[in-house]
């Protein structure tokens, strides 16, 4: 199984759109790499303008921490479950391969 934690620093923003976009991004991925989800809750930070962080390379930053947590569990169809890094690749691919076989059967009985 593979584990990931993403990190954002952004602007401050609404809590609640950020999280259900978050949750409405996971479950598009989730319809093609059904082991695909997230761990836990998205976790928020906000970082005062008067207590900024020093990001090195970039300066002083206030604003939004958000942290997203997440797992893939891989299908095991072709690679080990425990490969969710290779499945979600594998399953992106084929997904994106079958829209791209869809369109192009559309434009052909389009100028049929």
């Amino acid at each position: 199984m593979m584990r990931d934690t993403v990190y954002v620093l952004s602007e401050l923003a609404s809590q609640e759109a950020i999280a259900a976009s978050i949750a409405e991004m996971a479950a598009a991925v989730q319809a093609y790499v059904p082991g695909y989800r997230l761990k836990q809750q998205v976790q928020f930070e906000v970082i005062p303008e008067d207590k900024p962080v020093n990001l090195p390379g970039v300066g002083c930053f206030s604003g939004l921490k958000t942290a997203v947590y997440l797992e893939v569990e891989g299908a095991a169809h072709y690679l080990p479950a425990y490969a969710g890094n290779l499945d979600i690749m594998t399953s992106a691919a084929l997904a994106t391969a079958e829209q791209m076989a869809g369109a192009m059967h559309s434009a052909a009985g389009a100028t049929a």
